[in-house]
């Protein structure tokens, strides 16, 4: 391997990254110091990075369809317009709601066609605080954490009814050949499926992202994601997530996707189309 050339001894000196650490809600970060937009979708995995001090940010789904065929039942579910709206408190700091949005399920029995559920209405609430530990405006790595606790909605089979919390940790690496990698574990406290007490739900995905050759601001992500808890009614779901990225704008991306279920209890496909935009 042939040795790093070093610069010559009248080079300028390389800029140093700016301060940003005295900039806060109400005294926003200037638009030349921006970070790259970084919305924590598609597919699953949440972005390390938060929103910078004092800007907004939403991201939604346009329309997320699933079907999954298990036990015996085929259930369809519509939903849309669910968004996250973000707003940065501090240079590393951001507070996040987040909006199920208006869902539309039926259930069908597999052998009879008759109807076993119909539902639909508006979902739950979650309140987040994305946290960066490390990685916010530059280097080959980041790390977040992300608490959040859900607040039910009064639809009954859109929502189980209850709070729930838990602690999300994605981490970002950059790999060579501009490859893009996230690892992101979650631990939930969720309601049991046959009662009202509680267990502990462990998720994990790994996403794997790169620009598209030949096509600008495009970029792919494919991904493994599952969620497995310690409910022995509750049955693990494992899926294989894909989805296309087209950056529109610097402050506005588009996007679209499929997931696709490697077991029986997972949605056996998911497609979808959504927007995200930065103010």
């Amino acid at each position: 391997m042939g040795s790093q050339q070093q610069p010559a001894a009248d080079a300028p000196a390389a800029a140093l990254a700016p301060d940003k650490s005295g900039y806060t809600l109400f005294n926003p970060t200037p638009d030349s110091q921006l970070r790259s937009f970084a919305p924590d979708r598609p597919p699953k995995a949440d972005s390390a990075t938060t929103v910078d001090a004092g800007h907004f940010q939403y991201e939604t789904d346009l329309l997320n369809y699933s079907q999954t065929n298990f036990g015996g039942v085929t259930t369809r579910l519509y939903q849309a317009f669910d968004p996250v709206w973000k707003l940065g408190l501090t240079n590393w700091v951001d507070f996040e709601l987040q909006f199920n949005g208006y869902q539309n399920l039926t259930a069908t029995d597999n052998a009879t066609g008759a109807a076993v559920a119909k539902a639909s209405g508006f979902g739950d609430v979650f309140v987040k605080s994305k946290i960066n530990l490390f990685g916010n405006d530059g280097g080959s790595a980041a790390l977040a954490i992300i608490p959040y606790v859900k607040i039910p909605s009064d639809a009954p089979t859109i929502s189980n009814g209850v709070v729930e919390g838990g602690l999300i940790a994605p981490f970002q690496l950059q790999l060579p050949h501009d490859f893009g990698l996230t690892q992101m574990s979650e631990v939930d406290a969720l309601k049991d499926a046959a009662d009202s007490g509680r267990h502990a739900n462990f998720v994990d995905l790994v996403n794997l992202n790169h620009a598209v050759p030949g096509i600008k601001n495009l970029s792919a992500a494919i991904e493994f994601f599952s969620s497995v808890g310690t409910d022995p009614n509750t049955p693990p779901i494992y899926t294989f997530d894909t989805a296309l990225i087209y950056l529109l704008t610097p402050n506005v991306q588009l996007d679209a996707g499929a997931d696709f279920g490697l077991n029986r209890a997972a949605p056996a496909v998911q497609v979808f189309v959504g927007l995200s935009q930065r103010f």
